[in-house]
């Protein structure tokens, strides 16, 4: 059975739109591990950073790894830019900026060591968010920021509002959703803000977002790093 450890890292930031984070993981004792998107599969990780054995960490988004990619699997894994992202419009039609195929989300950011993926970071600005990213079915949102990284293959701005809806009791609940990005080829750190919540009767299911900004993190953003081990 794996175990699980949860660290905080707090972070300092280089201020070039969030390309370069440093800072240290207090009591790390895993060793030396990479730190790794798995957005092309296990066979081609993109390593962004390292985690030295004393816990400092250096994590560098100033690369593009779409020239990993050949032909074939660019047309696989790049995607409309609407799919990029984790909140969407509830009609298509109202986000036509996000029908270019040029976007991959990053998915998790893993951390690698001995040939295996062994642990994750979690990119928030309040720690009580951190159980929200492993599973909102069963854990509430707060009002805060996570952090995700988004691979564009194309400079792109984006400014947009539209609404979705999020289901509850028998109800659909309007859920406004904001665009305000500007982000540059290769890959960028995307903040989503959650502005308001929608308490729920814990029983039925977790409290959810019901009004969420998406922007490019820009040059200091204060980020809390969860690294969150398997073993």
């Amino acid at each position: 059975m794996k175990t699980f450890l949860t660290l905080v890292l707090f972070v300092t930031l280089v201020p070039v739109r969030a390309q370069k984070i440093s800072g240290k993981i207090e009591g790390h004792n895993k060793g030396e591990m990479d730190i790794v998107l798995t957005m092309f599969g296990f066979d081609k990780l993109v390593k962004i950073g390292t985690i030295s054995a004393s816990g400092d960490f250096e994590i560098n988004l100033s690369a593009n790894p779409i020239g990993m990619l050949t032909d074939e699997e660019r047309e696989f894994y790049i995607d409309k830019l609407a799919y990029g992202f984790q909140y969407g419009c509830g009609n298509p039609d109202d986000f036509p900026e996000g029908e270019p195929k040029i976007a991959r989300d990053a998915g998790y950011i893993a951390l690698w060591a001995n040939n295996e993926w062994s642990g994750t970071l979690f990119p928030v600005s309040d720690e009580k968010l951190q159980p929200w990213m492993e599973d909102n079915g069963y854990n509430d949102a707060v009002q805060a920021s996570f952090y995700k990284v988004l691979l564009v293959t194309e400079d792109v701005e984006v400014q947009k509002k539209c609404i979705n809806f999020d289901f509850y009791n028998d109800k659909d609940i309007e859920v406004g959703v904001e665009y305000d990005l500007r982000l540059k080829e290769g890959l960028n750190l995307v903040q989503y803000q959650f502005k308001s919540i929608y308490k729920t009767d814990p029983d039925i299911r977790a409290s959810f977002p019901t009004k969420i900004k998406m922007t490019d993190a820009g040059e200091n953003p204060e980020i809390i790093w969860m690294a969150k081990y398997f073993y």
